[in-house]
This record gives structure tokens, sequence and C-alpha cells, in this order.
């Protein structure tokens, strides 16, 4: 294979519905096309052509002055080129004019007899031959640039996942170092890969399964059934990949090598039973595993005799780091008895729609099933072990160990029990290893586990590790294992660690892309909207004070600038100009308002206006709480020490303060969580001088009162809308200050009622209908009383309902011809939902974290939709929304695989000195 790069001026297409798993700031892996042209033969240009036959560019001169000889010789040389995924440029669209190089795989494929003399052309030029990750199954890999050259040519490719093969990793003499972003590409690659799953057999569910299965999903559930028999080590007869090979010692004796971390043991290794279903959202991933369910009942009755098996005692010869997850700190609970269930853990979004799925694919009387949350949970063993499903939620199963924990009395059934088979839905939910969530779930105990997720790694590789650790796929479960034979060597740029870890992958996971099904075509739309006068003259005011005020704190001295409300400063007039697009002054509160009257041209800037800790003196709750909430609405609650998101910590299993506290906020408003503080405590008190109790900040130099403020999860909860609940009054209780429709909504409202019309139009079909996301409740409120002046029916879905009230708004949106529109929060909706009701979405003010907007938009663009669908990302024009659009490109530099280990190494100074200057920028 030759790596190497294409220039291109014009970006590559994808073939339709292909998506990258890594969101929408990543190409997904893109096969182009090297067409050698007739005005070509006199030079060494080579054309890159993608699906659409247009030509995007050339490949680099450095390989092409090699590759367009080989092409034009009469050898039969034929090529296999991949732009494999990587980010795309700034406001970068498939087809659009670029100026800019792709990484390019190109794999040579021809005549063996000609090898040796292509490997010494392409010597000559400098070009290495490296291992390719993947060949065509049935073609011998011959690599004239190794060592092994003479034995390779024996050597047949062979493996699984359709029409390709993992090729075994020479050892390559003319090895060139890679560059991160290229590390991270082959990572991306790995995964997106696997897609080529056509070969796979085909498995037909039961009888009791009414909804037939396309064939993706029954390829899917052969791929299931067969991962959870016990299985021969290597290649068996099911076609399972395996990373174990039997050899024989020098006594005779069996030794089982894992080629993997190249290390061999006695014992016969640990089978997992289950695996990775990776399939991209909207693919049926809920049918499949029902599928699976209603196969293997008989298998499940049977287990439930069996004698349970208890969980192992802690080894003691192993390091705290090495320690299993699922035994430390805690004693593990002794299982009573089987049960036959299979026990689906989620969010609690999405019981609703497991709910729905049972009733509509499983037909009636053959699956029984319990809800274990609320208070009418079954917590009588016997009675539990009876169902064939248990649904329950990811925080019930983390507050069972916590019970635990505090020594409470009472049965917790759910580590009691042996479970046939447990199945983690949005599995990336626990991809933090550190919290409770996390370690309650690892230590239950069952004989077969799956993890289903369409992001099995989101931006760092240790994700995968946390999934790992739940299968209890030896020797990988153990965190410390997975970094030194898998992160630290790609760290290294170790050559044969991405065939290694395609290995890995392959033998617990499938995943299908998108286009494998036929899905209605799908239509975004970016619609800019103009201010009204007087919408664009109290939005000028607060953007002039804004670009100020940001350049008076831009002028102070770093040491000054870093610290007291400098960040908050900052923070505050994004939320006040995001507001001003979403709904004008109706969403501002008291505070912003009361400054909108009195504000001028001339109006002096104070950047030490309310300054609560002035003089030294601690925050209040309530200061904390909305300095807090306005850090998560700008995404930016991470904790100054590890980095990781404050508002997705769960509690460490060995903590001993109360339940409600999820962190700390400083004076000078930086957060730490849980795990770090007592080690920040440490380093901030050492910085203090002897009998003082103020000092300088060990990370912005602020002359603050050494002390901590809790950050409460009763107060982090709910739709982050932070101040505009303490301050804002609700539209639908107090109409004195609204002033009505704002420019998105009067634009909104008339596609409504053009949909609306349209459906009255034609009562014989289908209603259109519609689904409006806002992060805010409030802009929510807003959009409800323009609603009903309009006579539009419609319900709502957001973070405060119950599930009971969640599953009536779904219900009635689904069901009831009258109701045209659904309301919902971006933070209720982004999870399991299912939404093909409705046909038309309106996302009414761009978020901080893109996948949470793409995440919301494909519950609607989803298998079971019948027809066309239509996004609208509404955006004011001449405003801060749009540098919005610029920042969400700029948040790829933090979507690392964390691999080279910059992030420990950045000095946290540093690092707020960044997170301040990115910021900034947004006001230039």
């Amino acid at each position: 294979m030759i790596k190497t790069r294409a220039n291109c001026t014009r970006a590559p297409s994808p073939k339709p519905g292909v998506q990258s798993m890594w969101g929408p700031n990543y190409q997904p892996s893109i096969k182009v096309i090297l067409r050698r042209l007739a005005d070509d033969s006199n030079t060494f240009r080579v054309p890159v052509c993608d699906h659409t036959r247009q030509i995007i560019g050339m490949v680099d001169y450095s390989a092409s002055k090699a590759l367009a000889p080989l092409l034009d010789f009469n050898i039969r040389v034929r090529t296999d080129c991949r732009m494999p995924p990587q980010p795309m440029g700034p406001g970068e669209v498939p087809g659009q004019a670029v100026s800019r190089s792709y990484i390019l795989d190109i794999v040579l494929y021809g005549p063996i007899r000609y090898a040796r003399n292509v490997g010494t052309l392409l010597e000559r030029s400098g070009i290495p031959l490296q291992q390719p990750y993947i060949i065509q199954r049935g073609i011998r890999l011959c690599n004239p640039h190794t060592a092994d050259y003479l034995r390779s040519l024996k050597k047949t490719a062979s493996g699984v996942n359709g029409n390709y093969a993992i090729s075994e990793p020479p050892r390559v003499t003319n090895f060139t170092p890679r560059t991160v972003e290229e590390v991270r590409s082959e990572v991306m690659g790995v995964f997106d890969s696997l897609t080529r799953s056509d070969e796979l057999p085909t498995e037909d569910p039961p009888d009791c399964i009414i909804t037939p299965l396309l064939t993706h999903q029954k390829q899917g559930l052969y791929f299931m059934i067969a991962r959870e028999q016990p299985r021969e080590l290597q290649l068996d007869e099911k076609g399972m990949v395996s990373f174990w090979q039997t050899k024989l010692a020098p006594t005779g004796q069996p030794v089982f090598h894992n080629v993997i971390t190249d290390e061999g043991q006695a014992t016969v290794p640990t089978d997992t039973r289950g695996g990775i279903l990776a399939d991209m959202m909207g693919l049926g991933k809920t049918l499949s595993i029902l599928s699976l369910i209603t196969s293997t009942m008989d298998e499940a009755r049977e287990f439930k005799r069996l004698t349970p098996e208890q969980p192992s005692a802690p080894e003691t010869r192993q390091t705290r780091d090495e320690m299993d997850p699922i035994q430390a700190p805690l004693g593990l609970t002794p299982v009573s008895q089987n049960t036959r269930s299979t026990l689906i853990i989620c969010p609690l979004s999405t019981i609703t729609n497991w709910e729905e799925q049972i009733k509509q694919h499983v037909a009636p009387g053959k699956l029984s099933y319990h809800i274990y949350h609320g208070p009418n949970r079954i917590k009588d063993l016997a009675r539990l072990a009876q169902f064939d499903i248990v649904i329950t939620t990811y925080g019930s199963v983390s507050n069972e160990l916590s019970s635990r924990r505090k020594a409470k009395t009472g049965s917790f059934p759910l580590e009691e029990l042996g479970w046939f088979r447990i199945v983690l839905d949005e599995a990336h939910m626990i991809r933090e290893q550190t919290t409770m969530q996390f370690k309650a779930i690892v230590r239950l105990q069952a004989q077969r586990r799956w993890a289903v997720t369409g992001t099995p790694v989101q931006n760092r590789l240790d994700d995968f590790a946390a999934l790992l650790s739940f299968l209890r796929l030896e020797p990988f479960h153990h965190r410390s294992k997975f970094l030194r034979h898998i992160v630290e060597p790609f760290k290294a740029c170790d050559p044969d660690i991405v065939p290694k870890l395609r290995i890995l992958v392959d033998s617990i996971t499938l995943r299908r892309l998108k286009d494998k099904i036929d899905l209605p075509p799908r239509e975004d739309l970016i619609v800019k909207l103009d201010f009204s006068p007087e919408e664009r003259s109290i939005y000028d005011l607060f953007a002039r004070n804004a670009q100020d005020r940001v350049k008076v704190l831009a002028g102070n001295p770093t040491s000054v600038a870093l610290g007291g409300n400098t960040y908050i400063h900052i923070l505050k007039a994004i939320l006040r100009l995001r507001l001003l697009c979403a709904h004008g002054k109706d969403l501002l509160n008291d505070e912003d308002l009361a400054a909108l009257r009195g504000m001028s041209a001339e109006m002096a800037i104070d950047i030490d206006e309310d300054d609560e800790n002035a003089g030294g003196s601690l925050l209040s709750h309530q200061k904390t709480h909305e300095m807090f909430t306005l850090m998560q609405d700008t995404n930016n609650d991470n904790c100054i020490e590890c980095n990781k998101k404050i508002s997705s910590q769960e509690q460490p299993i060995d903590a001993e303060k109360e339940d409600d506290t999820i962190g700390y906020m400083t004076s000078c408003f930086h957060v730490v969580c849980r795990s770090c503080i007592r080690v920040f405590k440490q380093r901030a008190k050492a910085a203090l001088s002897p009998g003082e109790f103020a000092g300088p900040c060990i990370v912005c130099n602020a002359h603050v009162r050494f002390g901590f403020v809790n950050i409460r999860r009763s107060d982090a909860d709910g739709e982050h809308d932070g101040i505009l609940k303490s301050k804002f009054k609700h539209a639908r209780k107090d109409l004195d200050n609204y002033n009505g429709p704002h420019t998105k909504t009067k634009a909104l409202l008339e596609d409504l009622l053009k949909s609306k019309a349209a459906s009255d139009a034609n009562p014989q079909e289908l209603p259109f209908k519609s689904v409006v996301f806002s992060g805010w409740t409030s802009h929510l409120d807003l959009i409800e009383l323009a609603l009903k002046e309009a006579n539009i029916k419609f319900t709502r879905l957001d973070g405060s309902m119950t599930r009971q009230a969640r599953t009536v708004a779904m219900d009635n949106f689904r069901e009831d011809r009258s109701i045209h529109v659904i309301l919902v929060s971006i933070t209720a909706g982004g999870l399991g939902l299912n939404l093909t009701a409705g046909n038309n979405v309106y996302v009414m003010e761009p978020q901080y974290n893109p996948a949470a907007e793409a995440q919301a938009v494909d519950r609607v663009h989803r298998l079971g939709q019948k027809r066309p669908v239509r996004t609208i990302r509404y955006i004011m024009r001449n405003s801060f929304e749009e540098k919005m659009l610029e920042l969400q490109e700029k948040k790829k530099k933090l979507a690392s695989l964390s691999m080279d280990g910059q992030n420990k190494a950045l000095d946290k100074a540093e690092a707020a000195r960044q997170k301040l200057m990115d910021l900034r920028s947004l006001f230039k």
C-alpha cells in the first residue's frame, strides 16, 4: 500500500447516505478512482475522481512520478484507493471548491511476477510500500519491501467481513513515521471499514417476530447468535475472528498465544459471549436485539436452571491500576439465583421506545417484560426472574450501588441475580471509567453481554476500552493492558498496531452504515433570516457593548485578565447574544433588561461589575449555580485538572460526600470534579503563605480567597436554562413583557401553516408533522404562545416531564392526526426517541456541540421513516450565530483520541489562556 496525499480543487463526495461515525466535522471513508487521461501520457499527472466520476484533484507528485508509469505499462496493475476519515475544513461541504490535500491510501493489485520490478521502481522513487489494512479475499499478499518477501509469496490472506480480510503484518524495513493526524485517520478507518458484511449469512427470526426483517438485520441476527455461542480459537465454523492462537510448547503442551499482546498463557482464555452492535442510528438495532432475545428463549430457560456462577475474588497480586473495576473497592454481591431475563439498561428517555418496539414487533403474549424504574418496580427476586425482559435505566443501576455503599437496608436485585444477558442501549454512556455509573454496570453478573451504540468511539480511544471492560474481553478489560498494548503503540506510531486493532475490533464488533438501507431522501437547509429593525437595534447595542468589554479584557495583563470575572463576563456576553438571536429581549433576564433601558454608546465599561467575590469572599450557591450554568451552556464545564465534563460526572464509589455534589467551584470560577478535588486542594493550599487564607490562584494567578463551593446536581440537572430560570418568568405564566413572535418564530409559523394547509387539503394521506428542537425550554415556552395564537395544535417533550408524561406526548404526536407539531428540548430528545411520525425538522438555534444537533435530527430520519425529510436550521444573518458555526469547526481540535498525551502535558494556565483566546476570537 502506498500512503500519499491527493491535492484537491474540489472536496470529495461520499456515496449518498454514507456518514462518518465521527460526526459532521469528519468525512467518512471515501472510495476514489485514479484515472489517467489521454493527454496525460507525457506527464506524471494522475487525476483522482470520486463516485460522481468528476475529477476532484491530483495525486501528489511525490507518488505520481512513480505511479503514472505503472498505470501506463501494460502489466495489468490496478488500484483500490480510499481517503480515510479525516477532519473537514471550515465550512467545507462535499463538492465545493477547495484548495487542500487529503490523505490517500492506494493498494496495488497485479500479477505477482511483476512484484519485484514494481518494488524496485517504487524504491528508486523513495516510495515505501506499507502494510495494507485490508485486502480482497483470496488475494495473496506480497510486499517486495519486506525482509521476508519470499515467504510472503506463500501466504494467502484469510479472514471475515465480506470480500476483505485482515492481513498479517510483515516487518517493514523502510518505515516512515506517521503524523498524529495520519494515525487518527487510521484509527477511524478501522471502525468505519467495519461495513463490509455483505457476505455474512442470514438468520431468520422466530415466528413471534411479526415484523419482516431487512437483509442487514437478518445478517446482524446471525452475527449475534454466532457471537453468543461457545467458540473454538482462531477462525471457527461460524466465521468469527479471534485474536488467540493455539501453539505447542517445547514440552508438547498447548499454549494460547495472543497475537495482539504477543504473550502466551497455559490456561484456556475466558470466552466472551457477546460483543458490540455498532450500526449507525436508524438501522433498527432495537428490532435486532428483540429478534436475538426471542431466538434464544430455550437457552435462557436452560440457563435459569443452572447453579449460579459466583463472582471471583480480587487477585492480590494485581496492582491498583490493573485491578478489575468490577472488584474494587466494594465486595461483590453473591448471586442468589439465575434468571432467564435479558436486562436492558437504557437512558430514561428510551424506555418508552423499548415498550413501543416490543408491542409493534412481537406477537402479543409471546414476550413478558417489566419496567424496573420508579416506585412500582418489583424487588422480589423470584417474581423478577420470571420475565423475559427487564428494562431499567443507568441511574437505577448506579443508585443501587450507591445504596449498598451507604449500607442501606433492602433488596438490590440487579446485583443479586445472574442475568442471562445484559444489553446496554446507548452504551457510550459508560465511557467514563471513573464514574459510579460505569462501575455499577460492569459489576453486574451475566452469561452474555451486548453493547449497542452507533458511536463506539466518540472522542477518545479510551471510550472503546470502557466497552471492552463491560464485555469482560480478556485481557483488555484491564485498562492498563489496553493502554499498554493499544494506546501506547499508537503514540509511538507502531506500524503494526492498526492491523492489530482491526483484529481486536473485528473479533467483537458489527457495524453497518446507512447506505445499507433505502431511507427516504433528506434535505438539509440553513435558512438565514434578517432581524427586524427593532430586533437589530437591540442586538447591535448588546453586540457593541460585548465587543468593547472584550477589548478591555484583552488589553489587560494576562495575570489579571485570566482571573476574577473575565471568563464569566465573556460567557455572559455570549449568552445574551444567543438569546437575542433566538427570541429577542423576551428571553433576557431582569438584569439585562435593566441594562438595556440605560444602555447608550457612551456607557462606561466596568469589567468588575457583579464582582461578588470582591474582597475575597466566597461565592454564594446561587452565584455558583448561575456561573456553572453559563459554562454548561457554552460547553465549557470541564474540570481544570482532568478536563472531563463536570455535568457528566457520576459520584466515585469511594466518595464520602453527599450524592448531590458533582463538583466544586473556586472563587475565580474554575471548576474541579470530585475525583480531582483532593489533589487540587493540596496544591492550592501549598501555594499559600503560612497562616494566610488568600493568595494567588494556582491556575490563573488571580488573588482570591482559598475555598470551594459545591456544585449540586439538583441545581445542574434539567434543561440548562440556568439564569433564565432564576430571573426570567416563563412566558406561559407572565405575559406582561411578551413582545409577540420573533423573526425566527414568524418564519417557523409560516412554514408550519403551509404544512397544515397541505395536510388539510389531502385528508386521505398521512398529515405532515413537524418536530421543533430548541436547547432552551424557555424558548419553547414562547413558541408555545405563538402556536396557540395561530391555532396550531401541538404537544411537547422536555426533561422536566415524567416518563408517563413523555409516553403520552409521543403517543399523541404519532396517533393524533390533529396534532401537527411536537416541541422537543435537544437535551431530552437526543437519546433513544423515535420521531419518525414527523417529516419536517426545525432547529431553532445552533448548539455548541454539533453532534447534539445531528443526533436529534437522526431521531426523525431513521428506519421507519416513510417520507422525505426536510431539516431547517435557522440562523440570524450578521449575528453571533454565524460565529457559532465557525466555533463548531474549532471544536474539532478538542475531539482528540487522547493518544498523543497532549492533554496531560498542557500546562493548566496555558489551557485556561487558550480557552479565553478562543472565546475572544468570537467577537472579532
